[in-house]
């Protein structure tokens, strides 16, 4: 059985200055990354490798071992979970690569960083916030 969060698409106001910039970065990962086609595009580290993955069609059906969704920034301003597949992983210089490009990003954007906060509580679900909070308050109170 798949579980997949599908989170309803988490508002970024007024921000197309912030979209455009991350469009543009996208873009320059298209050149890094040729094998990408011009789809979206994303990497990711999972445990010491590196994939670049890129967009492909959503047809509902179930997520095959190498596709993942992953919150995109979208061009009308929310940020919704893109249906990715992996193209190959990265080398240790690509992957630095594409954090140079992905760094251009940093500090531009808050309303993400809430959105992928409130889908992580999501994902966890409110049993295991409450045993980790229990946890951190204990190891306050020492």
């Amino acid at each position: 059985m798949e579980v997949v969060v599908r989170p309803a698409p988490g508002k970024m106001s007024g921000r197309k200055a912030y979209f455009d910039e991350y469009i543009e970065t996208e873009r320059e990962l298209w050149a890094l990354f040729p094998e990408t086609d011009g789809r979206r595009v994303n990497f990711v580290q999972i445990g010491l490798t590196a994939q670049i993955y890129a967009e492909v069609p959503n047809d509902g059906s179930e997520l095959a071992v190498d596709e993942t969704y992953i919150l995109m920034p979208c061009s009308d301003f929310t940020m919704k979970p893109i249906r990715m597949q992996a193209c190959r992983r990265l080398t240790l210089s690509e992957y630095r690569m594409g954090h140079l490009t992905a760094i251009k990003l940093m500090g531009k954007v808050n309303e993400a960083g809430e959105v992928m906060r409130d889908i992580g509580c999501q994902i966890l679900g409110a049993e295991v916030l409450e045993e980790a909070q229990s946890r951190m308050d204990m190891r306050d109170e020492e």
